[in-house]
Order: C-alpha cells, then structure tokens, then sequence
C-alpha cells in the first residue's frame, strides 16, 4: 500500500485528476446533505451502536447479522476516528474545489501534503468515505462469505465513484481503502479474541 501511495502520488494522481476534469469538467456535488450532523457517517454509525449496545445490556442475543451490523459500526467508529487524526497530519490539498475556499490542484494549481495543517483545504488525503466504506463493507466479507463478491464490488464502486468525481486523488482512496480494511480486520480479530478466551474460561470454570 505504501509503495503504491508512493507511486500514484508522484506518477498517477496529477495527470489522472487534470485529465478527468478537461473531460468531465467541474461536477457539482451536492453536499447540504451530507454537510448536516444529523445524516453525517459518524452520527449514525454512533445511534447504531447506542441502539446495540441497549440491546445488548438488556441480554438481547445477536443473530450473526446482527453480530455483522454491530461490528461493522465499530469498525466504521474506529475508521472515522484514525483517519481524522491522519487528515491532519498529512495536510493535503483537494483534486477539485468541491465548495468554495477549498484549495485544489484543478482550482488553485495547489498539490502536495501540507503537514499538520487545520481546515477542509487539507483533509484529501486519506479518503474518510473509502475508509467507512471499506471499514463497513471488510465485516461482511469475513463474517458472511456469501457476500464476499457483493461487498467487493461496493467497495470498489465507492473508490471509482471518487476518484471519477475528482473528489479524490487516487493515492487518497487507495490508503482510505487500506485504513477501512485493516480497521475492519482489528474490530474482527480482537472480537475473535476475547469471545474466545471468555469461551476457555467459562469451560474451565464449569
């Protein structure tokens, strides 16, 4: 992943943005939605495991869809929280000025990381919504292998629809994908962890 960041920072990500946008012009995203708190990943992803936790302390037993849905919201918790701290240290400017004030390659001749700097300028890289896509979508593919293929073919729409978009340089989505699924790794793996060892314990108790 490092060595492909690498590559498509130095290589890929200007040529690729600049092209799309003599192609496709400037596209207008809509972000009033998205801009409310209320309908904003990270409030949902926290009412959702509000509500399993309740459920969870009123001795309520998840099905392994439910086990899906709880895990995934912690692993999207998780995500959004790391990649805020990385948005920062990195500092890197936009493909496209998708608002007003935002700085860009394709608006302001702007590229490049700008290190431990604050504001909506400098928070491309990595991709937030690659990362909760993939941090959401990464539980399904290990807990449900049915839809392994269905959760491969989101995450990479979610990645191409950014990119085509010039929301995003590709290096951007290419580190959000890695920090979803490695996000959704832990969450898994540390669950797998402690049910087990609780397992062996009560075993051994009884």
């Amino acid at each position: 992943t490092v060595l492909g960041v690498c590559a498509s920072y130095l290589w890929l990500d200007r040529p690729l943005a600049l092209w799309i946008h003599r192609i496709f012009g400037f596209t207008h995203v809509p972000t009033t939605l998205v801009e409310s708190p209320f309908s904003s990943t990270s409030f949902i992803s926290v009412l959702i495991f509000v509500v399993c936790g309740l459920m969870a302390i009123s001795g309520h037993r998840f099905s392994m869809l439910g086990t899906t849905v709880t895990m995934s919201t912690i692993s999207a918790i998780t995500a959004i929280l790391i990649k805020d701290q990385l948005k920062f240290i990195f500092g890197r400017t936009w493909p496209d000025s998708w608002s007003q004030g935002i700085l860009s390659l394709v608006g302001n001749g702007v590229y490049g990381f700008h290190y431990f700097h604050h504001g909506q300028s400098f928070e491309s890289f990595p991709s937030g919504h690659a990362a909760v896509a993939a941090a959401i979508l990464s539980i399904p593919w290990i807990l449900l292998p049915r839809l392994r293929v269905s959760a491969i073919i989101f995450i990479f729409a979610a990645d191409l629809g950014l990119v085509v978009l010039n929301l995003h340089f590709l290096s951007d989505v290419m580190a959000g994908t890695f920090l979803g699924i490695s996000s959704g790794l832990f969450t898994i793996h540390l669950w797998r962890a402690t049910y087990l060892k609780v397992s062996a314990d009560t075993v051994q108790i009884k």
